[in-house]
């Protein structure tokens, strides 16, 4: 590598692990302790800035219910000075409840949370917001991640729970995406009527609409 590219690189990662202005923190309040985190608009509109948009993308690779919260898995892959980079991120949204019966408040919300922790989990490996300290409790969360699961039966649970909570109009596009990859075969009714690789992509693709506003 020459010294211009070392330059380069070095300048791109300095660019990317810059802390953010004091006016985009924001603060929260877990058990007591006052953590600084930055909205993931912001993380995200830094990844667009300096690499551009066209050189980083990310993957929901699944999400599980653990205890009281939602564990989602996230990939990212950037291209940095012309070499592809991936990096994954685990992060974890508190599902709240409703007294009265027990139900969540709002599933989607909880779901949307924590894929939006595990992509800072993840771009903070390349510098984004390193500087912030972690919470103690996303740490706990990540290592919950190493219980045994059904990958299949839990991917196929996570797509219901997501599509269920989509208009009529993103359900739609929902069955025309697996028709796409289907060959027009019939809807899924449960698990096994369908690959894991095929359940992913449509987990992938409900979530993928449930952001969509």
């Amino acid at each position: 590598m020459s010294e211009a590219e070392k330059t380069e690189r070095r300048e791109i990662y300095g660019s990317l692990s810059e802390q953010f202005p004091k006016e985009m923190e924001r603060v929260l309040n877990k058990g007591g302790t006052n953590l600084t985190y930055i909205p993931v608009s912001e993380v995200i509109n830094r990844m667009n800035k300096v690499l551009g948009v066209e050189n980083w993308s990310f993957s929901i690779k699944g999400y599980t219910e653990i205890g009281d919260s939602i564990v989602a898995h996230v990939t990212v892959i950037a291209t940095i000075d012309g070499k592809e980079v991936s990096r994954d991120g685990v992060g974890g949204q508190k599902i709240k409840r409703i007294k009265a019966t027990g139900l969540a408040v709002d599933y989607g919300d909880e779901v949307k949370g924590a894929v939006s922790d595990a992509l800072k989990k993840a771009v903070q490996t390349l510098g984004v917001g390193l500087y912030l300290a972690r919470s103690e409790d996303a740490m706990e969360i990540e290592q919950a991640m190493d219980a045994p699961i059904d990958e299949s039966v839990q991917t196929w649970e996570s797509f219901v729970s997501i599509s269920k909570g989509l208009s009529e109009s993103k359900r739609s596009q929902l069955n025309a995406f697996w028709a796409s990859i289907s060959s027009n075969a019939p809807k899924p009714k449960r698990s096994n009527d369908v690959s894991l690789g095929q359940l992913q992509e449509l987990l992938t693709e409900a979530t993928r609409l449930s952001f969509e506003k």
